[in-house]
């Protein structure tokens, strides 16, 4: 009889262990599909304020070309010096 109270309480542990393990596993595999969340609508940003619309781009100005020999300085002529030309004559 001394052993026959621990046999008991360990089988009502066990029993009681046994039936959460499986109701748990019986509700985890009935699980129910996600209830769909309401999303919010993105607005575009220019849309808000929050920042300015793009504006179209004015089409470039067209500049005029450079001289070929701008102010007078003559790159050609500064080569040729520095490789050892004498200064041109008959100008």
């Amino acid at each position: 009889m001394r052993i026959l109270r621990p046999l008991v309480g360990g089988f009502v542990v066990t029993l009681s262990t046994a039936i959460v393990v499986f109701v748990s596993a019986d509700r985890l595999s009935h699980l129910a599909p996600p209830a769909p969340v309401a999303r919010a609508v993105v607005f575009e940003p220019s849309a808000t304020g929050s920042i300015p619309a793009p504006q179209a781009a004015p089409a470039p100005v067209m500049k005029k070309a450079a001289p070929a020999i701008p102010n007078g300085y003559d790159t050609e002529r500064l080569r040729a010096l520095m490789q050892g030309d004498p200064i041109m004559r008959g100008r």
